[in-house]
């Protein structure tokens, strides 16, 4: 049975129908996603503007065995560059076959082209290190024969060195071309310099633009690693510069040949080899002791530090009035755990007489059950308004380890995870591998991933700063599939890794000054991130890590959970008015090209939607509803985002009707209401929402809750306008504004 068919009877298990056939459409739908963004987003790509400075690149191509059409058009798509300083270097490696040679003839006399023939075959580092001794630019950019720069990639690579003008290496994001170059697929939108992503794999890839002295002092490409010559190569670079930039644009296109690593790795399985190689001297040059564990499905070798001298880890857990859960919490630590020095500090801060009494009891048991240092678990209690930040900070100051780790008192260690075979380590390695990824002198916090009970649904895999606000990146999917370039597989570089789970060295931790105890409750862990990142530091998720976080999934809408949700807002206003570098959704880990409003990974469509119709009504009494109060709680919602573009609008979020069994099937009205009392309608679309669940529990029905419509702004008045929201001849007035 083909993967296809069991994951829609999966989805037909546990979602309906409905689901099935909604997702057969996206799928459908998504095959043309691509051709809609790029029409949004690259209507001109000859545009420029006149450069103070104009660096010259060289541009090497090593040349062998390459069919006529694919190197005509790889070298015109240089010459037809909308920069205009610039040469190109052809090394041809001794091609067998003639034409080549006929093709490479007809540039010799061009202009800004040099050709050289090597006279025997020396494989692609010699070949293109040859390039590189001829090369009288400044700079170096790289580019395989069959390949296809986009006609203002080196206008880009300038345009960035004027913003930058020390920076040493430069790479873009790229996508693929068919082998008849008509179709382009696979864009690949990646972060900023994120050096633990880069060990995990070779991201950074095409476009490269290299100094010219920078490549001369490293001896160039290393014969000996061909297959993964460049990933040796920058592995090299990161050790002599941090002055590394990115380009999010898609400045290069690699051609899908049969026998090319674009298609797959095991196109070439010598590149694995390479690989190995090239971590396993990365490491022994750093000083660092690592294991590398091949991760089959994705041909990736995983790097895991072993930590040095064994130091002490200190496990602060703030716990009120919890001793059930804390009991677990603390039975699962004690007794699978393999890195064993470590200690435990729990601070409450107020739980009642009993509690604390089964508190204490608890924890003096635990000490005679594993003796193996003195009072390995101890407790402060000093009663106090809760303040998250404020009791991690009291933890600290009494821990004794070097290194400091946060773990919320719901936090299982569960053989459990064992039902995902992708993450291969046993769950008793976790606070060894942590702490060996702390230990790396660029590491700041290190997070993990956290499972919800009974299950390998994702909690928590990192953490995106949206334009919305921090959000948990693939939130409630199942951890069976490889997302988005294996964000959920391999260890990557995060912005943010949640408070439930954090360590980081303490040196560190005390140069941030630690939690911001303005922010009691919500965003103090994404406070002391954006302090480490400020500091130089890089965040990190180890995917090869995964605890049970008991944290309810529960999302009911009464009067509480209100209040929360204004104290949410007051919080995260705070947070961006003291990291005003963050505000609106800049994450050096993620991508401006993908979705600024949720956390799939899904392409940035604002330049590419098409808006909906914008209605009047025809008096202001909405003819045909019947209003329902908001204390009737018929319609619970959540407007997750109002995005403002140049010319259009973008809401989503999501509503159902408590009294349907079937939500799926809903068509969901945005209403607009202004000062005036005037009101506008706009139909959106479905849009698919595993997280949505009612205060019962999650059924069948919900999961296409969501809805999303893009308007135009010109379509209504300017103004405010209050948001409604309507199924049927229900509505129910949000209170949020969006301004026209």
């Amino acid at each position: 049975m083909s993967m296809l068919v069991k994951k829609a009877l999966r989805v037909l298990k546990n979602e309906g129908l409905d689901i099935v056939f909604y997702k057969i459409k996206v799928r459908l739908d998504n095959r043309n996603i691509y051709k809609k963004w790029i029409a949004g987003n690259e209507r001109n790509l000859t545009y420029t503007e006149e450069l103070s400075y104009n660096p010259l690149f060289s541009v090497v191509i090593p040349v062998y065995n390459v069919a006529d059409n694919m190197l005509r058009e790889c070298i015109e798509s240089v010459r037809n560059q909308t920069y205009e300083n610039f040469e190109i270097i052809l090394v041809d490696d001794a091609s067998t076959q003639e034409s080549v040679r006929t093709v490479l003839a007809e540039y010799e006399n061009k202009e800004k082209i040099k050709v050289i023939y090597r006279k025997e075959n020396g494989h692609i580092s010699k070949a293109t290190n040859d390039g590189i001794q001829a090369a009288n630019g400044e700079f170096v950019a790289l580019c395989d024969c069959d390949d296809l720069y986009a006609p203002n990639a080196l206008y880009e690579i300038a345009k960035k060195l004027n913003e930058e003008p020390e920076l040493d290496f430069i790479y873009s994001d790229e996508d693929k071309i068919s082998e008849d170059g008509k179709i382009r697929r696979d864009p690949f939108f990646k972060p900023d310099w994120s050096p633990e992503t880069f060990m995990s794999y070779m991201y950074t890839c095409h476009l490269a633009v290299y100094r010219k002295s920078l490549l001369d002092e490293l001896g160039g490409l290393r014969v000996g690693f061909e297959g993964s010559q460049d990933y040796d190569l920058v592995l090299r670079v990161m050790e002599k510069t941090d002055r590394i930039g990115h380009v999010a644009k898609i400045l290069y296109h690699w051609r899908m040949r049969k026998e090319s690593t674009a298609n797959a790795l095991t196109a070439k399985p010598y590149i694995l080899e390479s690989t190995r190689k090239a971590k396993e001297e990365a490491l022994e040059r750093r000083g660092l002791v690592g294991k590398l564990t091949l991760i089959p499905d994705i041909g990736q070798y995983r790097v895991t530090y072993i930590p040095k001298g064994e130091p002490m880890v200190s496990i602060v857990i703030p716990s009120k009035d919890n001793p059930d859960v804390l009991k677990m919490c603390l039975n699962s630590i004690c007794g699978k755990t393999e890195y064993q020095n470590y200690e435990i500090i729990v601070v409450d801060n107020g739980s009642n007489a009993e509690n604390k009494g089964i508190i204490e009891e608890m924890i003096i048991r635990l000490n005679q059950e594993y003796p193996l240092q003195s009072d390995r678990i101890h407790y402060i209690y000093e009663p106090m308004e809760f303040n998250f930040s404020r009791m991690c900070n009291i933890g600290a100051k009494a821990a004794k380890g070097d290194f400091l780790l946060f773990l919320n008192d719901d936090i299982e260690i569960s053989d459990a995870v064992k039902k995902n075979p992708a993450l291969m380590a046993e769950p008793k390695q976790w606070l060894s591998i942590l702490t060996g990824q702390a230990q790396v002198s660029y590491t700041g916090a290190v997070g993990c991933k956290l499972y919800y009970p009974d299950s390998i649904r994702l909690q928590h895999a990192g953490v995106l700063n949206l334009s919305i606000g921090p959000g948990h990146c693939l939130y409630g999917r199942e951890d069976n599939l490889n997302y988005y370039y294996g964000r959920n597989l391999l260890d990557y570089n995060f912005t943010v890794v949640t408070g439930a789970c954090l360590m980081v060295a303490r040196e560190k931790f005390e140069k941030t000054g630690g939690f911001d105890e303005e922010l009691p409750v919500a965003y103090n862990d994404v406070a002391l991130c954006f302090k480490l990142v400020e500091l130089g530091y890089y965040n990190v998720l180890r995917n090869d890590v995964a605890l049970v976080h008991h944290e309810s999934v529960s999302r009911g809408l009464d009067e509480a959970s209100r209040e929360k949700e204004e104290r949410r807002k007051r919080e995260m206003k705070k947070l961006y008015e003291k990291y005003p570098r963050f505000a609106g959704g800049c994450d050096p880990c993620y991508n401006p090209n993908l979705t600024p409003d949720k956390g799939d990974f899904s392409f940035n469509m604002n330049k590419a939607f098409l808006p909906s119709a914008v209605h009047k009504m025809r008096d202001k009494t909405m003819p045909g509803y019947a209003r329902m109060s908001k204390e009737m709680n018929i319609l619970p919602y959540s407007i997750d985002a109002i995005l403002t573009a140049e010319d259009t609008i973008r809401i989503n979020g999501w509503v159902y009707n408590r009294h349907k069994k079937n939500n799926n099937h809903n068509k969901v009205r945005l209403i607009l209401k202004n000062e005036a009392g005037e009101i506008y309608f706009v139909d959106t679309e479905k849009m698919y929402r595993q997280d949505v669940v009612t205060p019962e529990g999650r059924h069948k029905g919900l999961s296409l809750a969501g809805f999303e419509v893009v308007f135009l702004k010109d379509s209504v008045p300017a103004g405010k306008y209050e948001i409604g929201l309507a199924i049927k001849k229900l509505y129910v007035m949000t209170g949020r504004i969006v301004t026209v």
